[in-house]
């Protein structure tokens, strides 16, 4: 009897073997899979793909985000202004535009009732008068510098130019 243990042992550590060579095959595939996802990705999507995520599925509040978390916010949302763009209602079409593209890209993670959750409070934080105006006013303080400092480095707007 003994003998049959040893050899069915044996045969399990040989499967054992085998399929971590599978495995780790299989995560060179998700490596290769996620290496293409981050390089298509635009300049602070990725903080704010995982934000419309968490709020997807329920775990974020805009009205109780973390400043943290409303500055990445506001960095996607505000990515690619630029000091030509600087009336109020520029800023707030580009913010609806930035928003609806992270809606698009959440579609791929949620479910038809979580994106509606998703638009309707990205659409809100990209309208939202508080933010807009601090994106309008780093895009003020851009063109009157004469520093060559980039415009991330005002306040929570972030504002880069292209």
């Amino acid at each position: 009897m003994r003998q049959d243990n040893k050899v069915a042992t044996v045969a399990d550590s040989s499967k054992k073997e085998s399929s971590s060579k599978e495995s780790k095959t299989l995560s060179e595939k998700d490596a290769k899979t996620i290496r293409n996802f981050l390089q298509e990705l635009k300049p602070y999507e990725a903080d704010a793909l995982r934000i419309a995520i968490a709020i997807a599925d329920g775990k974020v509040d805009t009205q109780l985000l973390p400043s943290d978390e409303q500055m990445a916010l506001n960095r996607f949302m505000n990515n690619g202004l630029t000091k030509d763009q600087s009336n109020p209602q520029q800023v707030q079409s580009h913010r609806i535009h930035q928003a609806s593209h992270l809606c698009k890209r959440t579609a791929d993670y949620c479910k038809k009732i979580q994106l509606l959750t998703v638009y309707e409070t990205l659409m809100e934080f990209a309208v939202n008068a508080t933010y807009v105006d601090q994106a309008r006013t780093a895009l003020d303080k851009m063109a009157v510098s004469q520093t060559g400092q980039s415009a991330s480095t005002y306040g929570t707007a972030n504002v880069v130019t292209k």
